[in-house]
Parts: C-alpha cells; sequence; structure tokens
C-alpha cells in the first residue's frame, strides 16, 4: 500500500510474511520516541507524516495488526505488530 503524505513524499507498506510490516520511503526529517531504551522505538513521525505509535491498529492503512514497537532498517522500518 502506498500513502502520499502532506508533502508530497510517498511511503510504502507491506505485510511480510511474518505478520510485521515493512514501512519504507524517505526518513530524511523524522522523530522518534522510546521510554527507556533509545532502542526500544515505539513511535516514529516523518516530515509531513504519518505519525505511527504503539497501540495504533494499522487497518488504517488496510493492514492486519496493533503496532508494539519499531525496528530501523536500511529501507526505513519494521513495524512489530501483535
Amino acid at each position: 500500500m502506498e500513502y502520499k503524505n502532506r508533502y508530497g513524499d510517498v511511503f510504502t507498506f507491506e505485510q511480510l510474511e511474518n505478520g510485521n510490516i515493512q514501512w519504507s520511503g524517505e526518513f530524511e526529517y523524522v522523530r522518534c520516541g522510546f521510554k527507556e531504551d533509545p532502542n526500544d522505538i515505539n513511535m516514529v513521525d516523518p516530515s509531513g507524516g504519518p505519525y505511527i505509535s504503539e497501540g495504533m491498529d494499522m487497518k488504517l492503512f488496510d493492514l492486519k495488526g496493533i503496532v508494539k514497537r519499531f525496528i530501523n532498517n536500511k529501507d526505513g522500518y519494521e513495524i512489530v505488530v501483535e
């Protein structure tokens, strides 16, 4: 699924075989949140959106799962869902 934010940046969301979601795109300017450990990301907000955080239902993007956390990777973020 593709998502175009308010600045015209395109992000893609792909449901992976393990059930998680790969979120790919240009993350040049992005805010991330965490509780205590900076490697345990629970919120990602690229400039122009979309803002996605722990507890959100991914059905907003026509995908399955509730967000648990994020894993940073070379293409963007793997969204770990339950």
